[in-house]
């Protein structure tokens, strides 16, 4: 064999080798565009559901402020009325099966406002003060919950016992502030030593009502914490007594067992039978997508409108 003869089937090997590997990157490549070409419809196809879901929620949230708009009577309002039913069932046109809704509208009137708990002074209010104890206190919880969440409140830097100010929240390995004033959200609540073990705690608290318990909305929990004289069995009974019958008016409350005159006078100026502020909650499933929808709705006049909303 000459030379030029082996230097050709050298050069013809390289070429060889060198095809195959222009050959094995054109294939790399390929494959990667593939892949991202793949992940990028994917991902489209999740932003195109989140969306659908996302604009579902939405139409819920309308339809949730339509159903408050549409209450005639303004002076009660009542689990008996339609914007407590709010639902799937409540929408006109037929869900489609690929959407899972779920919708709730909570009269915020049905819960202690936790701010109504500061007096004008800046401090804390007695009555006010041993509620929030009875409604501790019939959640099975401990009363160490409390004195935390009086010291969040008020504007003094004293600590009560087993209580909490500012020293105690900047020794925290990620420090903040004790606000020694009124909530500006409900979920502050969750910033207050001891409250962040209690899940449903915000289930029973609110900023947004007036400081009234709507005696027609109203759960067992919080019913029995307008008063001692008020166990589970006389909640018990005005539960069973508005299922039937709705309280128009607060005297009404005095027809039910175990309300007497004396009992009706200590929590009058407490409670309410109407309404104005209400949480309407959305939640929504398309395909893997979710959308949620957390929003309170304020009455004013004949509309409702929003003074809290989150879209998540």
């Amino acid at each position: 064999m000459t030379k030029m003869d082996s230097n050709t089937k050298s050069n013809k090997g390289a070429a060889l080798v060198i095809t195959l590997l222009i050959i094995a990157t054109l294939t790399g490549l390929a494959v990667g565009f593939s892949e991202e070409s793949g992940i990028e419809l994917e991902l489209s196809g999740y932003v195109r559901d989140g969306n659908r879901a996302r604009q579902m929620a939405l139409s819920g949230l309308a339809l949730a402020l339509a159903l408050l708009d549409q209450d005639e009577d303004r002076n009660m309002d009542s689990l008996r009325e339609d914007w407590s039913r709010f639902g799937p069932e409540t929408f006109p046109e037929q869900i489609p099966d690929a959407v899972l809704f779920s919708g709730r509208i909570v009269d915020e009137f049905s819960k202690i406002n936790i701010n109504s708990l500061i007096t004008g002074n800046g401090q804390i209010g007695e009555q006010r003060a041993k509620q929030l104890i009875r409604l501790i206190t019939t959640l099975g919880l401990d009363q160490n919950h409390i004195n935390p969440v009086l010291d969040w409140l008020d504007t003094d830097d004293i600590e009560r016992m087993e209580g909490a100010e500012n020293y105690y929240y900047q020794s925290l390995d990620d420090p903040y502030e004790c606000f020694n004033g009124p909530f500006l959200t409900i979920s502050q609540v969750f910033l207050v030593k001891n409250m962040a073990t209690i899940n449903n705690i915000i289930d029973f608290l609110t900023i947004h009502s007036q400081g009234k318990i709507n005696i027609n909305t109203a759960s067992p929990e919080i019913l029995q914490s307008l008063d001692e004289e008020i166990d589970a069995g006389v909640a018990q009974s005005i539960i069973d007594y508005r299922a039937g019958e709705d309280f128009l008016s607060i005297s009404d409350l005095g027809k039910v067992p175990g309300i007497n005159a004396s009992l009706l006078n200590r929590i009058s100026e407490w409670i309410t039978v109407k309404s104005s502020a209400f949480c309407i909650k959305v939640d929504v499933t398309y395909q893997e997508a979710v959308a949620r929808i957390r929003a309170v709705a304020v009455r004013n006049g004949d509309k409702s409108k929003l003074v809290y909303c989150q879209v998540m």
